[in-house]
């Protein structure tokens, strides 16, 4: 009989998503500032950023290329763990088959093969982004696919996404505390790339040894509610897509996706090219963020018991807009000049908004996709919970992509320097309107029908 998974070993689990978080940070906020650092910072252009092709850089596409694979690989490794018949688990076979090389291939970005501003940077930095998604898709997928065969009912739910966010602060903070580690190894006499080469190499160890908690925690035979699909491939995809609720929140997901992948690059161009300081600042502006974000996770948890998951989301998601739109405000100084105060200001007022805001976004999109999961159970029969996170991935992995895309565009059109730091203030406004476009989406998004399919097939089970 299956029993309910004891609390110590949902934090374990929980923790392994502060891992994998750790190292998508070390990709997405690290590699560009590697790779396209401003300028007088000591680091050197690993590839050029010169505009090849539809606004594409050489950072744009090999972001773009490397989440491609990204995307294809995820609905072939949903549907493979949710009929997987693996003695160690559907889905925790697959989180033993990718811990490995999602650790170490991020590191890998780091050490580049030829001179700066070669070709060959850019072939590595494609080939390696795209080894590493698909290593990460392999892991990820079976363990998000977890959460709603560990927690059978909604406030369950809750508490488990509010739990898995609180625990993934450690990955959230070393993405925005590796400028202060970057600022150290620089005083301890390391040069900016062995500094930033050193914080990379003690993320990526500290992110293995968090994945590895949730394959010793998690046994799916005594806690998990398995029903292995049945269907092929193709029947997978018809029966995921067809699923309505499903598709109002992929497209709601999908601005979102875009906007919020831009902004959480752009702290160290923040501190250095706008307020004239040092990268390491940028760890004063996180410290406000993960302050908000911490006391709010509380009260956020609470309005989505009153008000539902959807409510709740799009209040965040609304928020998150206005505190980002308003970065464009932003005006390069240096300390103590005419616009140091005011910038000052709306960086730190910004940083707690979104603080806020950020802390309803990573628990509900876990709750929500839960209640389609249950939807479809509802339909179908079965748990196909890695298909959904499968195919949320096929549409929306690109779009990180397409984010590092629009980044490294608006740096090279516009600029990221201090001198032509136009480029840096649009970052704001632009995922601004991104995420006002997935509040407004959020809103279509048809709850009641998908929590009375739910009670209808819970009274079906009590008879």
């Amino acid at each position: 009989m299956t029993e309910r998974m004891p609390l110590a070993r949902r934090v374990l689990y929980a923790l392994g998503g502060a891992g994998w978080q750790i190292t998508d940070r070390i990709v997405v906020v690290m590699a560009i500032y590697f790779y396209l650092p401003p300028e007088g910072r000591g680091l050197d252009l690993q590839v050029s950023q010169e505009i090849l092709w539809a606004g594409l850089t050489v950072f744009g596409l090999a972001s773009l290329a490397g989440r491609v694979f990204d995307a294809l690989a995820d609905p072939f490794v949903g549907h493979a763990s949710d009929g997987s018949r693996s003695p160690l688990g559907r889905r925790r076979s697959f989180l033993v088959y990718g811990i490995l090389p999602m650790a170490v291939l991020p590191a890998l970005l780091f050490w580049p093969p030829a001179a700066p501003g070669s070709i060959a940077n850019g072939l590595w930095l494609a080939a390696v982004m795209a080894l590493y998604f698909v290593a990460f898709t392999v892991y990820v997928a079976p363990y998000l696919a977890l959460m709603p065969e560990i927690a059978w009912s909604p406030s369950e739910r809750v508490d488990l996404s509010t739990l898995m966010a609180v625990l993934a602060l450690p990955a959230a903070l070393f993405g925005t505390l590796w400028v202060a580690g970057f600022d150290w190894g620089i005083a301890a006499g390391l040069t900016p790339t062995a500094a930033i080469r050193w914080v990379v190499v003690i993320g990526s160890i500290l992110a293995a040894l968090l994945c590895l908690l949730p394959i010793l925690a998690v046994d799916e035979e005594r806690f998990c509610h398995i029903e292995r699909s049945q269907l092929s491939m193709r029947e997978a995809v018809f029966e995921t897509l067809r699923n309505r609720p499903f598709r109002i929140y992929l497209l709601a997901m999908l601005p979102f996706i875009v906007g919020v992948n831009m902004i959480q690059p752009a702290g160290a161009y923040y501190a250095t090219v706008i307020l004239g300081r040092s990268e390491g600042f940028g760890a004063q502006l996180g410290l406000a963020f993960f302050a908000a974000m911490i006391l709010a996770f509380v009260p956020v948890n609470r309005l989505a018991r009153r008000a539902g998951p959807k409510r709740t989301i799009v209040v965040c998601v609304g928020l998150l807009s206005v505190s980002v739109s308003a970065l464009g405000l932003l005006r390069a100084d240096t300390p103590g000049g005419p616009h140091d105060a005011s910038n000052l200001a709306l960086l730190f007022g910004s940083m707690i908004a979104t603080g806020i805001a950020v802390a309803g976004f990573v628990v509900m999109p876990n709750v929500l996709i839960g209640q389609a999961v249950d939807y479809d159970a509802w339909r179908t029969g079965a748990q196909r919970a890695a298909m959904y996170f499968g195919i949320q991935g096929l549409f929306t992995k690109f779009l990180y992509g397409v984010s590092g895309a629009i980044l490294a565009f608006l740096f090279a059109r516009f600029g990221n320097s201090a001198d032509e730091p136009l480029g840096v203030i649009l970052v704001g406004p632009v995922a601004g309107l991104c995420c006002l476009a997935s509040a407004l989406l959020f809103l279509l998004y048809p709850e009641e029908e998908v929590l009375e399919a739910t009670r209808s097939m819970e009274r079906k089970d009590e008879t």
